[in-house]
């Protein structure tokens, strides 16, 4: 293939924006990509262009997502441009991933290679513990119990809360005492402390450390520093709206400052994790922090129908700092969008019901349609009502997978075998399957803890020769996990056929440490799956990155949405609105806008205002019912 036709191959199926963006590949560009404007399409033919044209090897580009999903639809994007077959990528896309395109991943996922790859020349231990949200809250809820600290008081959430910010902003338990403010926070401060002494003890990190201890690395060793520099020849940061100041500190770092060989991908209008410390304006002052920026606009949408983006463009305008852009369609006007009154909650539940219903029958697949909403809690009474009417659907956000206590067990047991100091792993198999052994007798020792240690060497001594899958046969039997677990009950059979899943899993791992890596840093969104026959309920943050033919936001209620702690901050509101953006425009062909006048808070019946985004929009895009 000649050099000349892998070019057009390159830029096939792209409209003049996108290839200009595609071409410019020297310096620091800025791709400004709208809500459906193929920003997707646009990250991998730039990286199959790169190394198309022979200005890098895949193992030279590093290229920065912030799912695992979205790396892996990346990654099949970029083979498939580049010619490769997609077989053994569709059968097995994250060993595929690991041997093809090296560098493509999410900011942890990135973060725990080179951290592994350097741990011995930064007195880190190769086989660190990741300790995912619920093993820091078990951890802070062990500290406040020592401390003799009321967990009802003390609610370990809320502390993994003030934990997990102060770590967004890159300060240590040391540096956020200068920002603490009333009992609660020098409560959680100190807790802060011990709880970093206890990672350390532990052999592990969490997922904030893993991010921050990468940034601290390389500002620490320039020999490090450099030695990446020379590695990526090439950076690429999607969803560049959505970092914090620990990523964006670790993309300048990443970037070697004698080409500034970066490219971030992004759009403001869908910057909606302030709450975690993502921060808009790091995009907004990109050309900023890099001299000589080019700057793209992907302004043609693909997705939605003309009437729901001029919609969408009445509640972004009012945002107060944002870039200038204006997308617009060749797609059709479509229907009206259709606001609902109902009379309660069950009414707008039952209203949905209704409409998903006759459109089903007109022909509609039940996986087109889409129910949004601002809480978690709203689920309950459209699951009800679902349920009743024998509409199938499926929960985005509910018990994931890797949180059933039997998936936790096998996980607990294989992390402590790849890190014999990882103590809270430890104390959570101790006992399962009963073996009689509690906290005091670990505690002290003897016989059935020696018994249980031997075992556990045993299988330790497996892991260099052998891959996960292997592992994890040996340890069910070892500790007679099977019969444990299949009592004769048909919730038995359940969670022993979660077992066999993630023994099916496991196959697609050469070793352990990849196979735990990739668990941990698993996401709610990363196992949705776009072709289950089910009506799809998930919150508005949920949804992003997704689009439905049919989508429903309901709950559009003052204090409900915009939330009652967006009411008097500007900058809350500011964020409200990019959250109504991103779920106005995951629509393609219907969207719905729902409010009920009462809705039972707190326990009580009370009367509620329609959200003021619905005056927001044009009269005349709009079909009130």
């Amino acid at each position: 293939m000649t050099e000349i036709s892998r070019e057009i191959n390159i830029f096939e199926g792209l409209n003049p924006a996108q290839v200009e963006a595609v071409k410019a590949s020297e310096g620091p560009v800025l791709i400004l990509a709208g809500a459906g404007s193929g920003k997707t399409k646009c990250l991998t033919h730039r990286l199959a262009y790169l190394v198309a044209t022979g200005k890098a090897k895949t193992s030279e580009i590093l290229a920065v997502t912030f799912t695992n999903k979205a790396a892996q639809e990346l990654g099949s994007r970029i083979l498939k441009i580049l010619g490769y077959d997609l077989a053994d990528f569709e059968k097995n896309p994250v060993f595929t991933m690991r041997k093809k395109l090296p560098w493509v991943g999410t900011f942890h996922s990135i973060c725990v290679r080179l951290l592994r790859a350097e741990a011995v020349n930064i007195g880190l231990e190769p086989n660190f513990s990741i300790f995912d949200s619920d093993d820091s809250v078990a951890l802070i809820r062990a500290i406040l119990k020592d401390k003799d600290l009321d967990p009802k008081q003390y609610s370990p959430n809320a502390v993994y809360s003030v934990i997990e910010n102060a770590k967004n902003e890159m300060l240590t338990a040391e540096q956020y005492q200068t920002y603490v403010q009333g009992h609660f926070q020098q409560i959680a401060q100190e807790v802060y402390k011990e709880y970093e002494k206890r990672l350390k003890t532990h052999g592990a990190l969490d997922f904030n450390d893993l991010i921050i201890d990468t940034v601290r690395m390389l500002e620490k060793y320039p020999e490090i520093r450099n030695k990446y520099h020379e590695q990526f020849k090439y950076v690429m940061i999607d969803e560049y709206q959505d970092t914090n100041q620990a990523q964006y500190k670790l993309t300048k770092l990443l970037t070697n400052p004698g080409t500034d060989n970066v490219c971030v991908v992004g759009d403001d209008y869908q910057s909606i994790y302030q709450w975690r410390g993502a921060n808009y304006k790091n995009i907004l002052n990109f050309n900023r922090d890099f001299k000589d920026t080019q700057v793209f606009k992907l302004e043609q949408n693909y997705r939605s129908t003309k009437t729901i983006l001029a919609g969408a463009a009445g509640i972004i305008k009012k945002v107060r700092n944002r870039s200038e852009k204006k997308l617009w369609t060749d797609n059709e006007d479509g229907p009206p969008i259709t606001m609902y009154e109902a009379s309660n909650a069950y009414d707008e539940a039952n209203f949905i019901a209704t409409e998903i219903r006759t459109l089903q029958r007109m022909g509609s697949a039940w996986s087109n349609f889409a129910i949004l909403y601002r809480t978690n809690a709203q689920s309950r009474i459209l699951e009800e009502v679902f349920l009743s009417e024998s509409i199938p659907y499926r929960l985005v956000g509910a018990l994931r997978f890797y949180e059933r206590k039997e998936i936790k067990d096998m996980l607990s047991y294989l992390r402590f075998l790849l890190n014999a100091n990882d103590r809270l792993s430890l104390t959570r198999i101790i006992n399962v399957p009963p073996r009689k052994i509690g906290p005091k007798t670990l505690e002290k020792g003897g016989d059935k803890v020696d018994f249980f240690m031997i075992e556990m060497e045993k299988l330790r001594d497996m892991i260099p020769e052998n891959p996960p899958t292997v592992i994890l046969e040996a340890l069910i039997d070892a500790v007679g996990y099977r019969d444990y677990l299949l009592d004769g009950t048909p919730e038995g059979e359940a969670r022993w056929e979660n077992v066999e899943e993630l023994k099916n899993l496991a196959t697609e791992f050469e070793n352990l440490p990849d196979f735990l890596e990739h668990v941990a840093l698993v996401a709610d969104v990363d196992n949705y799956d776009t072709s289950a026959e089910a009506v799809t309920l998930m919150t508005l943050h949920s949804s992003k990155g997704l689009e439905f033919n049919t989508v429903f936001l309901s709950g559009m209620e003052e204090g409900l949405f915009p939330h009652m702690r967006a009411l008097e901050e500007e900058s809350e509101m500011d964020e409200e609105r990019r959250l109504c953006y991103v779920g106005m425009t995951r629509a393609k062909k219907r969207l719905y806008m729902t409010h009920a006048r009462q809705r039972v808070i707190h326990g009580m019946m009370t009367s509620t205002l329609s959200s003021r985004f619905l005056n927001e929009i044009e009269p005349g895009l709009v079909d009130r019912v």
